[in-house]
């Protein structure tokens, strides 16, 4: 074996940012997972009333995802970037119907939703990154909420469950959201920095993700 060769050999290229911080952040992505609430979801026994909390819930928090996303846009430097923001304001749009067509059938009502902590916590979180953080910190906070969803349709949609929640994995697992799942880490890795405040805010967005599931479990208990 050459000299040179032997040293390609040893040569180990780092992962994309992207997945370093998703695998970094696997144990909150399992623990998502195992939530009673996912766990319900998948095999019909989660309460109309918990699910419909969630609904409301996540109608105000895809509000402000959106106008985070509309932020990107108009923080963006050149126009790929813009577009690539726009493309997923777009997808926000369609996500947004999911609550708009099962919320009537739940006989709960997605006006003047009322946040619960665990809600309010995380929109505040993404707006605040959105307008004083860097690019690569505000893709980091917002990366977290694609990924995980796309990746528990994708864990869900690929064992048994029941029709009840079926919308829900469907569209989780399907090849339209995964695509802006693709699109938005791969936005993470061109315009990451690699810092530590982009881990900070990676892992935080994780954490609010469970938080969010459990505060529609515990709350929802006895709508």
């Amino acid at each position: 074996m050459s000299r040179t060769h032997w040293r390609r050999s040893l040569t180990v290229s780092n992962p994309p940012l992207s997945k370093r911080l998703w695998d970094d952040n696997r144990d909150l992505a399992e623990a998502c997972l195992e939530h009673p609430f996912i766990v319900g979801l998948a095999d019909g026994t989660l309460s109309e009333s918990r699910y419909g909390l969630f609904a409301q819930q996540d109608h105000f928090y895809l509000d402000a995802y959106a106008r985070s996303y509309a932020w990107g846009a108009v923080r963006a430097q050149d126009f790929a970037t813009r577009r690539q923001f726009g493309s997923l304001l777009a997808g926000i749009m369609t996500e947004g119907t999911l609550h708009e067509k099962t919320a009537p059938e739940l006989g709960v009502s997605l006006e003047d939703v009322q946040p619960l902590p665990a809600a309010r916590e995380y929109t505040d979180f993404l707006l605040a990154t959105a307008s004083l953080g860097t690019i690569g910190e505000h893709i980091a906070a917002m990366a977290p909420c694609a990924k995980l969803y796309g990746w528990l349709g994708t864990r869900l949609a690929d064992q048994p469950y029941e029709e009840r929640y079926a919308f829900w994995i469907n569209m989780y697992a399907g090849a339209g959201y995964l695509e802006k799942v693709d699109i938005i880490m791969g936005m993470l890795d061109e315009h990451g920095e690699d810092s530590a405040t982009e881990a900070i805010r990676f892992r935080t967005a994780m954490e609010l993700e469970y938080h969010f599931f459990d505060s529609a479990w515990v709350n929802g208990e006895s709508g």
